[in-house]
């Protein structure tokens, strides 16, 4: 299985939405509304997460009628007045300098519709599973462009006359010939990197086998 291993900053939407715990949500429910998110991030003085109210936190004030007892949680927030009173704490949240794959398998994992990202303990951007996902729909040309000039000429040195690659829906096929067998698998790791890459099928063959 392959892993994507594109950085979550370069698929995140920076400056997430950020209100502090004493925000009125009347308030946070007409950012919502105002700035197109399903969430918004909590701050405390000094701009470390804390938590996050969603439209799902804000339901059962709008819900009405009476809520079993085991659904505590969802009474309380009813009657809530502040972000304090409504978020969800602790949030799962994930690193900027972590893979989409692994933000992807927190997703999952989770169940969750996105997840904030943090940097030194701040929100830096929101990841959504849209945003995960649009690593499987670039274009076959872009990723070929990527593949060919990105990776074989300019990093590896490896021209036309050397090495070839060809696209079709995200799987990059790969001929050629290098000097050294210990030269193939960099090859491989390379273009798995390139965003939109599904599968990587390596044919180059080699001169010396320096591995063996």
């Amino acid at each position: 299985m392959k892993t994507i291993t594109t950085p979550v900053s370069e698929v995140m939407t920076a400056r997430p939405v950020c209100v502090r715990a004493e925000t009125p949500v009347k308030e946070i429910a007409a950012m919502l509304a105002r700035e197109g998110v399903s969430a918004v991030a909590v701050v405390d003085h000094t701009g470390t997460l804390i938590g996050v109210v969603s439209e799902k936190d804000l339901l059962p004030m709008v819900r009405g009628g009476q809520f079993r007892w085991w659904r505590r949680r969802e009474a309380r927030k009813a009657g809530a007045r502040s972000a304090r009173e409504v978020m969800t704490s602790p949030v799962v949240t994930v690193a900027a300098d972590e893979t989409v794959s692994e933000a992807a398998a927190t997703l999952d994992k989770t169940g969750l519709r996105r997840l904030f990202v943090v940097k030194d303990g701040r929100p830096a951007g929101v990841v959504a599973r849209r945003d995960v996902l649009r690593a499987l729909t670039r274009p076959d040309p872009e990723i070929e462009r990527d593949v060919v000039t990105g990776v074989l000429y300019e990093t590896l040195h490896l021209g036309p006359d050397r090495a070839r690659a060809m696209v079709r829906a995200g799987v990059v096929t790969v001929a050629g010939r290098v000097e050294r067998r210990s030269e193939i698998a960099p090859v491989t790791r390379l273009i798995e990197a390139v965003p939109g890459v599904v599968a990587v099928c390596n044919g180059l063959d080699y001169v010396w086998d320096d591995v063996a």
